[in-house]
């Protein structure tokens, strides 16, 4: 054989083993490239080949546990009963098919082990706060992985049901394990009437690869109760001005926690212990300062009312006319009467006792 035949036959025999070896590679598959798998589940990826290569090979798995191959059939599944081994999620697996003379094909898979909580519980430091204490509510996490991929979610639903989440990442609360365990993550919120009623809940999320974002657990609701002082919100302090008569009604309606009571300062040193006041018709002694004030035991506040009462001279201008009208007429029935009984009158048997100067009248005959 010449020199340039034995070339041609080299080259040749290298572009039919590199034929050989892509062809041999794409009928290389796995059922799964990327699979999640929860702690104690069972699970199994199905490697294969479309037909069985022309020369001896090897068709196997390449994993820290349950390694395994075979060199007759075109199939082979690795399995596990029970997931349990973390080291799945830091090690990378491999399907693998071995043919002489070829470089070796691989098929990577990557399996993601992961753990639900055994319980997510929500605590608080105190039942009751009073407003403006700091307080630390607890989230605890038991036995959740793997701890790396792990955010604590907390959830606020004030009363209106608005909705506020803060995310925790890894890093910003303590655990303790390396791939699986325990979590405890702080919140601290400050007490203020806003938080009075207002629900939080904790939960745990996962970042998986396979997964934007997993819940696996979350907490009871926790219903805060905050004490804070009164705040009169009904009755404004001004100046209110009546007129003899009129109505007086003064509400005094406050928001507090524990619910407030009320005393009311009013003028002439005259107590009461209601919200409401009213007074039907107003007068010259119902003048001056209501002091409403609101309180429990957190606190108190107050508001001060001038209330300002004036003369009504149309009434007095009508009672004086009235009045002078009621004279006139009796004064002018008084005339009436004595013009009816006005006449001339003769004296008969006017008879003189000196003895006791009175002058007896015996008869009177009218003319």
């Amino acid at each position: 054989m010449t020199v340039c035949g034995m070339f041609m036959f080299v080259v040749m025999l290298g572009v039919y083993a590199e034929y050989t070896h892509t062809d041999v590679c794409s009928t290389l598959t796995v059922s799964h490239d990327s699979l999640l798998v929860e702690y104690g589940e069972p699970v199994k990826v199905n490697c294969s080949i479309s037909s069985k290569p022309s020369s001896h090979f090897f068709l196997g798995w390449e994993s820290q546990f349950n390694a395994s191959q075979t060199d007759s059939e075109t199939s082979l599944v690795w399995r596990a009963p029970s997931l349990t081994e973390w080291e799945v999620n830091r090690r990378e697996m491999f399907c693998y098919l071995s043919v002489p003379n070829t470089e070796q094909c691989r098929r990577k898979v990557r399996l993601n082990l992961y753990k639900r909580p055994d319980s997510v519980k929500i605590s608080s430091e105190s039942i009751v706060w009073s407003e403006g204490q700091m307080m630390k509510l607890k989230c605890e996490i038991e036995n959740v992985g793997p701890l790396q991929n792990l955010n604590v979610q907390w959830t606020r639903v004030d009363q209106n049901n608005n909705t506020t989440v803060t995310e925790m990442p890894y890093g910003s609360f303590r655990a303790f394990g390396e791939e699986c365990g325990n979590v405890t993550s702080t919140l601290t919120v400050s007490a203020s009437h806003d938080e009075d009623e207002v629900q939080y809940q904790c939960a745990g999320l996962l970042k998986l690869e396979q997964l934007q974002q997993l819940q696996v657990g979350s907490s009871e609701p926790l219903k805060l109760t905050v004490h804070y002082k009164p705040t009169i919100t009904q009755l404004s302090s001004g100046t209110i001005s009546l007129t003899q008569g009129d109505e007086l009604v003064l509400n005094c309606s406050a928001h507090g926690n524990p619910s407030p009571q009320y005393f009311w300062n009013l003028p002439g040193n005259k107590n009461l212990t209601t919200s409401f006041i009213f007074i039907n018709s107003v007068k010259s002694d119902d003048q001056g300062q209501y002091i409403c004030t609101a309180y429990n035991d957190e606190g108190s506040d107050s508001v001060t009312v001038v209330v300002n009462v004036a003369v009504d001279y149309k009434l007095i201008i009508i009672a004086v006319c009235a009045a002078v009208a009621m004279v006139l007429l009796a004064k002018l029935f008084c005339i009436c009467c004595r013009q009816a009984h006005t006449g001339n009158y003769i004296l008969k048997n006017l008879t003189s006792h000196r003895h006791d100067a009175i002058i007896a009248l015996s008869h009177m005959d009218q003319l």
